[in-house]
């Protein structure tokens, strides 16, 4: 990658501070394993609790240990903006769900349709907003936590609970959402600079 750790890092961070974060490519190529998880004898005053409850808590507790032990990866090197996508080159997500991509302030930009569990090269992503300047683009693997196949994140509720609780919320590695960043240059910035440029010369 032509960007440096650092830039990544300040660019994550800015995330985390402003969202409290901390398409569709080709066909996957692996699948993810099943995880498992054990429940818990309940303590002698929770005896009478109902089967319901049991299966609600134990629930919870395999969502819990599925996103601790999903990984995944991403790639997104600097390119021309066309207008109205950008290309994410690969992806990992060991868990399916999708990529997002938003700008350095944290503002969700687009996001690709469901992943199934696997590798993706070239995943597109419409944008919903104009870009008429260099800039710098985060792209985030999230997961399809409430397994809807439908993208649900939301910063609000991210600020609120957390990333590692939020709907949706990012693969993380260490505790920070896995993300890459990228230089987008409109295709017209680049003509323009090139006319500034020849007119100072003049």
């Amino acid at each position: 990658m032509t960007r440096t750790t650092t830039l990544a890092a300040l660019v994550v961070a800015l995330m985390l501070a402003t969202t409290g974060l901390a398409a569709v490519g080709s066909a996957a190529t692996t699948d993810a394993g099943d995880a498992s998880t054990s429940a818990t004898s309940a303590a002698p005053l929770a005896q009478d609790t109902t089967e319901e409850e049991n299966e609600t808590d134990d629930g919870s507790e395999m969502q819990g240990n599925e996103s601790a032990n999903a990984t995944a990866s991403i790639t997104f090197e600097d390119q021309p903006f066309n207008g109205s996508a950008v290309v994410v080159n690969e992806t990992n997500l060991s868990d399916g769900g999708f990529v997002a991509v938003f700008d350095q302030d944290g503002e969700l930009l687009g996001n690709s349709s469901y992943l199934e569990p696997g590798e993706y090269e070239n995943v597109t992503i419409e944008l919903n907003a104009t870009i008429d300047r260099e800039q710098v683009l985060v792209a985030t693997p999230h997961m399809d936590t409430n397994g809807n196949e439908t993208f649900d994140f939301n910063a609000t509720e991210a600020e609120q609970v957390g990333p590692a609780n939020a709907t949706d919320g990012p693969y993380l590695e260490n505790d920070v959402p896995v993300s890459d960043v990228a230089f987008v240059t409109p295709e017209n910035a680049s003509t323009q600079r090139m006319t500034a440029a020849l007119k100072a010369a003049e």
